[in-house]
């Protein structure tokens, strides 16, 4: 969460930093605007990751233990 408000927070008040060109009309702001969307997918990914390890099996002991109550 931290990161994703970094960028408001950077356009606001580090202005200047954001406007340094760093390859023909590209710029940190666009770049770091951009790289958000890099971090989202990673968290995605990792969060599916472990979803798959961990949770389903902890869903398929659920299902197991309602089926064995009588």
């Amino acid at each position: 969460v931290v990161y994703y408000f970094l960028l408001p927070i950077g356009a606001a008040y580090f202005q200047d930093l954001f406007k340094i060109k760093v390859w023909g009309p590209v710029n940190v702001g666009i770049l770091f605007a951009l790289s958000e969307f890099v971090v989202a997918w990673t968290i995605a990914a990792v969060y599916a990751k472990r979803a798959n390890k961990e949770f389903d099996s902890m869903a398929a002991e659920i299902i197991n233990d309602a089926h064995n109550i009588k």
